[in-house]
């Protein structure tokens, strides 16, 4: 049992430190008093994991730009370097801060993710192939992720019906595009306008009254 001389308590769940005054405890934590999660050491563990991952990443945007700087800059190619490691940064942040709700987290992948295959489509020359392949491929590869993340988890129906709705009407980018005549190849768009109208039809029909209910929620009407 742990024991704080300044507030003159026992501390039956082990902890590191007061949870009245933050000071030290005297004592040997006892394990089998553990009554809740301990998060600490998790959060700790990401955080020291995220931060060796960002050294990394500096050193590597250094090693670059001091190799192009050696061998003359003829090239700016370690400007792409240092975009590339941008991008998986910003990524890899995100992922981390909206680890909790996965379906949450899927969405805002999906949504820097368009901005990332934008960025990179046009600081390369603007061939298209961002918004022939990369955005209906992104929608169609979420769709997938949260029908599974459904299954899996068993989530209830106010946990992931919004995320799947705004899911669905960002298939509405595609949509405009292919009726623009801006997509090359329509296959890929065709199909994720297509799971788009599946998923809000399955919505619909089998979680109708739920999808009401949590819509009216939503907007509060």
């Amino acid at each position: 049992m742990q024991y704080c001389k300044r507030c003159k308590i026992t501390v039956r769940n082990p902890h590191r430190k007061c949870p009245l005054c933050q000071g030290n405890l005297e004592g040997i934590p006892e394990e089998e008093n553990q009554m809740f999660p301990d998060f600490t050491r998790e959060n700790s563990r990401m955080a020291m994991g995220f931060r060796i991952f960002s050294f990394v990443c500096i050193a590597v945007c250094v090693a670059a730009v001091s190799v192009n700087w050696t061998m003359g800059f003829h090239s700016f190619w370690s400007g792409y370097v240092l975009a590339g490691v941008g991008c998986m940064w910003i990524l890899s942040a995100v992922a981390i801060v909206k680890r909790r709700n996965l379906f949450k987290n899927a969405v805002w992948e999906a949504v820097l993710l368009w901005a990332v295959f934008l960025f990179w489509d046009f600081i390369t020359g603007w061939r298209g192939w961002s918004v022939d392949f990369g955005i209906p491929i992104v929608l169609l590869a979420v769709y997938v992720i949260l029908w599974v993340v459904v299954f899996v988890t068993r989530a209830p129906v106010s946990h992931y019906m919004i995320y799947m709705v705004i899911v669905s009407v960002g298939s509405l980018i595609p949509l405009i595009l292919l009726l623009c005549g801006a997509v090359g190849v329509r296959l890929p768009s065709v199909l994720c306008v297509a799971g788009a109208v599946l998923m809000l039809s399955a919505l619909a029909i089998f979680k109708g009254r739920a999808l009401g209910e949590e819509l009216r929620k939503k907007t509060h009407l």
